[in-house]
């Protein structure tokens, strides 16, 4: 009988671990997750950015480019605009791979 109550002992002391050691995986998968959340928002929120100064840029650079007086100037301008734009779509994919993580 004493070995009994023993095992008995030993059960529920695993029981009791095995239940801490749940208790501790909910927590640290509950603070995975509120990091991933804030993680994708800063993400999300950069790509709006990126997408926010795209556009700016594109504006700015139009206007140059109506603003031109020479060929050489003009096509100066429409480089730089290309230029901008590729960088500035890189800047918003970069982010939005960065919040699909």
């Amino acid at each position: 009988e004493t070995e009994l109550e023993a095992s008995r002992d030993e059960l529920e002391q695993g029981r009791e671990a095995a239940r801490a050691a749940v208790a501790e995986l909910d927590d640290a998968l509950e603070t995975a997750q509120d990091s991933l959340r804030t993680t994708r928002a800063a993400m999300e929120a950069a790509a709006e950015e990126a997408t926010a100064e795209r556009a700016a840029l594109q504006t700015n650079l139009t206007h140059a480019l109506s603003r031109a007086s020479s060929a050489e100037e003009a096509a100066a301008a429409g480089n730089a605009l290309e230029e901008a734009s590729r960088a500035a779509a890189a800047a918003a994919a970069a982010s939005e791979e960065l919040a699909r993580a």
